[in-house]
């Protein structure tokens, strides 16, 4: 871990200490270098979104029992296992997400038949085809950060 990624994470772990839910972007810039903020950056690609919470207060050990009973919740469902569980779908559904972009990258570049010639002229234009598979792309990279979103809203509702 070189020393700027490890001083961003030393900021990010205390700055979630002092805050509530908060969210920060991981941003790459047209150098390739990454950074994280707290608000956009210009000219910057967005690669990933963080929701920040804090950890919850440790309660007065008189006031908690110890042991097993202590690690279920009231309604007798075991909280490390849906814990578990929720941050393998985030997991999942970050892996998702990222396929997801590599082929919205990938489908920038026209497929043959996807130009049409100009008579007398040396330019191209793109078909409808070629549109409608970007559309389709940038879908579903949308519908990989909704779901990703929804798995950080499930593990954030199991934490409360």
């Amino acid at each position: 871990m070189t020393a700027i990624k490890g001083i961003v994470a030393l900021a990010l772990a205390a700055g979630a200490a002092f805050a509530a839910a908060e969210t920060v972007y991981k941003y790459e810039r047209p150098d390739g270098k990454v950074i994280y903020s707290d608000s956009p950056v210009k000219g910057a690609k967005l690669i990933g979104r963080f929701e920040l919470v804090p950890a919850p207060p440790a309660a007065p050990s008189a006031q908690r029992p110890t042991g097993e009973a202590s690690r279920r919740p009231a309604d007798g469902t075991d909280r490390r296992a849906v814990l578990e569980d929720a941050d393998a779908r985030i997991k999942a559904a970050d892996q998702a997400l990222k396929d997801a972009q590599e082929r919205q990258q990938l489908a920038a570049e026209p497929l043959p038949g996807e130009r049409l010639g100009n008579a007398g002229g040396s330019t191209s234009r793109l078909t409808p085809s070629y549109f409608a598979r970007q559309r389709d792309a940038a879908a579903a990279v949308d519908a990989a950060r909704a779901d990703l979103d929804a798995a950080y809203r499930l593990r954030n509702e199991v934490r409360e």
